[in-house]
């Protein structure tokens, strides 16, 4: 694996990734149904996004622009004279992952993914979907940096609120059995069993108009 920075401070990955790689997007929608992995990597369904969801995608982009011009952030008071790289790029082969970080904080050794959501947090907590992704790049920047990550940050634009994650090893052992369930699903090519709350799959879920929603299923 190689990287390389452009002038911005960004870091990209060159890689030779192939179709058995998964992203770690797909990781975030694991965690909140498994069934979206199926419609997506196996039936290569799209997802069909609401007025809001569009919405919120240029938020997203307009913070990302914004964050590159200021001289400070939620987290410089935390880390004063901290580097930040935006749009990371990395790749794990032994993982089969690959992912694009927002933002990752460097300080001294230690390496900080943030992740910017267009959502509302938890009362103030991340989500548990959100949780996993942050463990996927502190997986992927453990491999790529030779580091231990033991923290993240999840910034929930709408509330101007940054929410920090304790990265265990136990997520990090737990999201590798995940990850393993999420290509045998795309190599067995069968749907999955999911049990979910039924808000998830009437509060935006992109894949409800081909699902028919979990609680009209037998599986």
């Amino acid at each position: 694996m190689s990287s390389s920075s452009d002038n911005d401070g960004s870091e990209y990955s060159f890689t030779d990734a192939g179709e058995n790689t998964i992203s770690v997007t797909d990781i975030k929608h694991y965690f909140y149904c498994p069934k979206i992995i199926y419609f997506d990597k196996v039936m290569h369904a799209d997802a069909v996004l609401s007025s809001q969801q569009e919405v919120a995608k240029k938020i997203h982009k307009e913070k990302e622009k914004k964050d590159k011009r200021r001289k400070t952030m939620f987290y410089d008071e935390q880390f004063p004279g901290c580097q930040k790289l935006f749009r990371v790029h990395m790749f794990s082969a032994s993982l089969g992952l690959e992912g694009i970080a927002d933002c990752v904080i460097v300080n001294g050794r230690e390496r900080i993914p943030v992740d910017y959501k267009r959502m509302f947090s938890k009362k103030g907590e991340a989500w548990t979907d959100h949780r996993f992704q942050l463990t996927a790049y502190a997986l992927l920047l453990e491999e790529q940096y030779s580091t231990i990550v033991r923290r993240g940050f999840v910034y929930y634009l709408p509330e101007d609120l940054a929410v920090e994650v304790e990265i265990t090893e136990s997520m990090k052992t737990y999201l590798k059995k995940a990850i393993r369930a999420i290509h045998n699903v795309v190599e067995g090519g069968e749907e999955p069993s999911a049990r979910i709350p039924r808000s998830r799959c009437t509060g935006g879920c992109g894949y409800l108009w081909i699902c028919g929603g979990i609680w009209n299923r037998k599986n």
